[in-house]
């Protein structure tokens, strides 16, 4: 049943009771109304008025958004491949660590880096070889930007969400090449991603020129033999499989297998298993 305001505010300043099961019982009535209680309990979470009801408030919010972002990537694993928009998909990864994104100001600088490939090549992009546009793009991307490997702090979690990436001009291999495809889609142009262990990487693919490239180091060309080498130096066998074009499903996978990863290791239990139940929403059937 919709609840009105002062339903919903009323409920909120429950959330402040001296007795427990009160409280609890709030919480329970605000979770299942959800986002219609959102904007009251943003209010509340930073309102300088009662310290309990704004510490249950962030609570409840949080959890709200949470069970909402599952739902998302519910719906996000039900599409097929093709349907899957990877530029929606790594943004609504990103409101896992920043719940309150805007995505906008994002776009638009994206947008911007676009337009200023297109004026580096002169000519629509079709026309050009795939040399002169990966030598467009890098330009832009990582001479002009700035946008690095972030070899010094590796691990850190902002490396896997996409406005951070763009903020900071750094991050991971998948994420920069995320940052790399989402150039490319916007040119129209054939660059897609390739999975392969230990190092995400891209290629550039048209009947007449093929090539590998790696955006976390500036988008330099890296060669098949380059590839079997980083792999054997890894203790992993190379098979013509891994260079294979990676779905969006699979690239939104790996980067949060990074983060479950990374939280592990932090000793976030909460988040990689939030993180876990998002990854079994994708419906990868990667390992």
């Amino acid at each position: 049943m919709k609840k009105s305001p002062n339903e919903i505010q009323a409920l909120i300043t429950l959330l402040g009771d001296e007795d427990a099961n009160i409280r609890s019982i709030a919480r329970e009535h605000l979770l299942q109304i959800g986002q219609e209680a959102e904007v009251f309990l943003r209010q509340a979470a930073h309102d300088d008025g009662d310290g309990r009801t704004r510490i249950e408030a962030r609570h409840v919010l949080a959890q709200i958004r949470q069970e909402d972002l599952i739902s998302s990537f519910y719906v996000l694993g039900l599409l097929e491949e093709e349907q899957i928009d990877l530029e929606h998909a790594a943004f609504l990864l990103a409101r896992v660590g920043y719940p309150d994104l805007d995505i906008a100001p994002f776009q638009k600088e994206l947008e911007g880096f676009a337009d200023r490939i297109r004026d580096r090549l002169a000519e629509p992009p079709q026309t050009k070889t795939g040399r002169a546009i990966v030598e467009a793009i890098n330009q832009v991307l990582f001479e002009e930007e700035g946008f690095h490997g972030n070899v010094e702090e590796y691990h850190d979690p902002d490396n896997s969400y996409l406005n951070r990436v763009i903020e900071r001009r750094t991050g991971i291999p998948v994420s920069l090449s995320v940052v790399y495809l989402l150039m490319a889609r916007r040119l129209q142009v054939p660059v897609y991603g390739v999975n392969l262990p230990v190092h995400f990487i891209c290629q550039y693919h048209t009947p007449a020129e093929s090539f590998l490239l790696d955006p976390f180091y500036g988008g330099r060309l890296i060669t098949r033999a380059e590839c079997m080498k980083l792999l054997h130096g890894s203790g992993m066998t190379f098979e013509d499989r891994m260079l294979q074009r990676a779905s969006p499903r699979t690239i939104i996978a790996r980067m949060v297998r990074n983060l479950i990863l990374i939280h592990s290791q932090q000793d976030d239990i909460a988040k990689a298993t939030f993180l876990d139940r998002i990854l079994k929403m994708l419906r990868t059937q990667e390992p």
